[in-house]
């Protein structure tokens, strides 16, 4: 009876240390890749105009609302913007990739 006490508090020394280090990746991996992209007035031909999904190009006060919330939320995300020199009000749209990265639309 004794060894299997022993057994489960060193299961549950072993799970803790292992939570703690999962919590630690994942603080470190709070930094994202973010791109800005700017969108242009005029609408030309233009590959990347092409690129920018019509939800941005058009944003809705709710799509704009949205991302100005998440701005508003996330500080990595505001200081990055702001090291870049984006106008935290022209934002009108931010976009989560499946990686996790940031693409930030402004107009």
């Amino acid at each position: 009876m004794r060894k299997l006490v022993m057994l489960a508090l060193a299961v549950l020394i072993g799970a803790m240390s292992l939570g703690s280090f999962a919590s630690a990746q994942t603080a470190r991996s709070g930094q994202v890749s973010i791109t800005v992209i700017i969108i242009k007035d005029q609408v030309d031909d233009d590959d990347e105009t092409q690129q920018v999904p019509r939800t941005y190009r058009y944003p809705s006060p709710q799509t704009i609302a949205k991302a100005q919330d998440e701005i508003a939320s996330d500080a990595y995300l505001r200081n990055f913007l702001l090291k870049k020199r984006v106008q935290l009000r022209n934002v009108v749209g931010i976009q989560t990739a499946f990686s996790g990265g940031k693409i930030v639309y402004v107009k």
